[in-house]
């Protein structure tokens, strides 16, 4: 065991041993903190230690919410390298964790809750049933003292025939420590089934967003919703096949009515709107009594499917919960109501979206928590979060020094390129073309290159990037499933072992954000661009209302910052250990402002200007890559180097 108590390891890092102390206190004095840490340097650990060494420990417990299963799967690993001898567990979603194949065709964690009570009650579900004997309670007696994995329950399950989930759920009232998705604290209607499991009000826990970058986009996601033409037409054959003439015609009717108002706003063609709430529901006869008969009835049709042992599924039912949402919401001005038509003639497909424009309104638990505890590698600037989240203005601020030693990490600015909107031409993609091929002829191995779009993608592939780079070049597209991207990835990664490749994506992508490629799997990252969104109606109004929210910040926070946080984003994916040694470019002169500068995490921001010559770049790269590490300083030849450069918004 090592110097800090519980800590496993043989040494406590300065920054680990800075970060526990911070969190101690925190979770002593009952308040808020906000950390941002480089991946690589041992956060999780340190963060289970300081909570779990408080002096109030043994009263408290820890929710640790993270976005992805392997996040979540850490968590409990950390608490075996520990050896501590406490009650924990990872969560997955009740449809994950259900073998009842019926539970696979729902569509909704609502819909799998709604129907997972059915299957139960009406004695549906022989894992549910197998409970009541004598093996599953061994089971929970063995698992419900110390720290086990999702997986592990899983697997015991399958074996014995039990219902997962609910031997979880059981495990859930006496555990010390639960791993589980945001949702299960952000979506309300799951919060509260999640904390009768519990057994515990949020002044209990300890709550904890690992990867809290995240936090604002998945809480506003978390309270919208979309509707679609097909599905309300769907939901009007489902009304009639149970013999609701009436309800059926409603809703021909409403659709009706809203392929009208299409043709008024959009002509025909395409397009996105901001529309009035009340407005969309003219069409409609009683949307109260509408909403609650389709959901009187969606539960009837999912009922009929479960006894007759097909997908329990209901358009009914979305139907139902979409109405009641869009009418709660007429009228606040932190809700955005939108009719957009996309496609043409019989193709064309209407969709109505209830978009949050606030992520308070699913974040405002985090105030009910005896404390709380948010870090991410990207959370620059950390007041930004703060805000967005709904955190008081005495919540502690922390940014904690790179692990990373300064000779493993080259940040480059090129001088002469940008993707600004009025430069977005041929000559200027030639231009950073020529940047990308001096970057890859200078790596040794891998090469990331993610732009601001696939607009810009497009353009450097016109450019000629791929027939340029004598690498191999692997694109992701938007059209890939997700079998697709893995094996593109897969084949990207081996190829570092024979001279590297290059893998071309976007900002914002799900390589860009959920991908690690440690060591040659990625010796440079090129950031081509800014990935700001292209100005439209629902951009402006976020900016309005954040504007009231946040006087003289509400364009930063509402369109600014997002772009900046996907951009270092995928500036981090190269170095994910601290043993890693790779160098970060990007490409766009509009990165040396101090306005954009200020969103970089603490550890990119010494960055290198290199002049718009042709070689600069790749003599600076294999300057670097031809250095050891115990020769640190570069040649008095290398390019200027600047911390922030000068102040004004880059899009002026």
């Amino acid at each position: 065991m090592g110097q800090g108590g519980l800590f496993p390891y043989p040494e406590i890092r300065p920054a680990q041993r800075e970060m526990m102390r911070a969190i101690r206190e925190t979770v002593d004095s009952g308040g808020h903190l906000v950390i941002e840490g480089p991946t690589g340097m041992g956060k999780t650990v340190a963060l289970l230690c300081g909570v779990l060494e408080s002096p109030r420990a043994e009263e408290l417990r820890v929710l640790y919410c993270c976005r992805t299963h392997k996040q979540m799967d850490r968590v409990i690993e950390e608490l075996k390298t520990m050896k501590v001898d406490l009650p924990a567990l990872s969560m997955r979603g009740k449809r994950e964790m259900c073998l009842n194949r019926l539970m696979r065709f729902t569509s909704s964690t609502s819909e799998a809750t709604y129907v997972c009570s059915v299957l139960k009650r009406k004695g549906k579900c022989e894992f549910f049933e197998n409970l009541q004997g004598k093996e599953a309670s061994k089971l929970l007696e063995e698992f419900s003292s110390r720290p086990v994995l999702a997986e592990e329950i899983l697997s015991a399950c399958r074996e014995n025939g039990f219902c997962p989930y609910e031997v979880a759920r059981e495990l859930l009232s006496g555990a010390k420590v639960v791993a589980a998705s945001y949702i299960y604290i952000l979506d309300p209607s799951i919060r509260d089934n999640f904390l009768r499991g519990l057994e515990g009000g949020l002044e209990d826990f300890v709550l904890i967003f690992d990867e809290a970058h995240n936090v604002p986009t998945v809480a506003s996601e978390l309270a919208s919703d979309r509707l679609t033409s097909a599905s309300i037409s769907q939901a009007a054959r489902e009304a009639k096949e149970m013999g609701e003439e009436k309800l059926s015609g409603n809703l021909e009717g409403w659709l009706d009515s809203l392929e009208g108002l299409a043709m008024q706003l959009f002509g025909g063609g395409e397009g996105e709107k901001i529309v009035r709430g009340e407005e969309v529901l003219k069409g409609l006869k009683n949307p109260a009594g509408s909403a609650e008969k389709a959901g009187e009835v969606g539960d009837e049709v999912i009922l009929e499917r479960i006894e007759e042992g097909r997908a329990p599924r209901s358009h009914l039912r979305h139907l139902s919960g979409f109405l009641r949402a869009w009418m709660e919401t007429c009228g606040r001005e932190d809700y955005l109501h939108l009719l957009s038509s996309r496609g043409e003639a019989e193709g064309k497909v209407l969709a109505l979206e209830l978009s949050a424009l606030d992520p308070r309104i699913a974040t405002g638990c985090m105030l009910r928590c005896h404390s709380s505890i948010s870090m991410s590698g990207t959370l620059a600037p950390l007041e930004a979060y703060r805000d967005l989240v709904g955190l008081p203005g005495d919540t502690r601020l922390l940014e904690l020094p790179s692990p990373f030693p300064p000779e493993n990490v080259l940040c480059l600015v090129t001088e002469g390129v940008t993707t600004k909107e009025e430069f977005r031409i041929p000559p200027m993609y030639e231009k950073i073309t020529e940047k990308l091929v001096e970057i890859c002829d200078a790596t040794p191995a891998n090469v990331g290159v993610f732009t601001a779009s696939y607009e810009v993608l497009e353009g450097v592939l016109k450019a000629g990037m791929r027939e340029k780079i004598e690498k191999p070049v692997f694109v992701e597209t938007p059209q890939m499933s997700s079998a697709e991207n893995d094996e593109l990835i897969r084949a990207f990664k081996s190829s570092a072992r024979r001279g590297g490749a290059v893998l071309l994506g976007v900002m914002g992508g799900r390589n860009s954000e959920g991908g690690d490629f440690p060591g040659d799997e990625m010796n440079s990252v090129a950031l081509v661009g800014i990935p700001y969104a292209p100005p439209d109606a629902r951009t402006e109004a976020a900016i309005q209302y954040y504007e009231k929210q946040f006087q003289g910040r509400g364009k930063f926070y509402a369109y600014y910052l997002p772009a900046h946080r996907r951009m270092c984003q995928a500036a981090g994916r190269a170095h994910r250990l601290v043993t890693d040694r790779a160098a970060v470019i990007f490409l766009d002169r509009r990165v040396l402002t101090r306005f954009v500068a200020r969103s970089l995490p603490s550890w990119m921001r010494r960055l290198e200007r290199v002049p718009d010559k042709r070689g600069m770049l790749r003599k600076r790269l294999e300057e670097f890559f031809k250095r050891t590490p115990a020769d640190p300083h570069p040649s008095s030849a290398a390019p200027s180097q600047t911390a922030l450069g000068s102040a004004g918004s880059p899009r002026g």
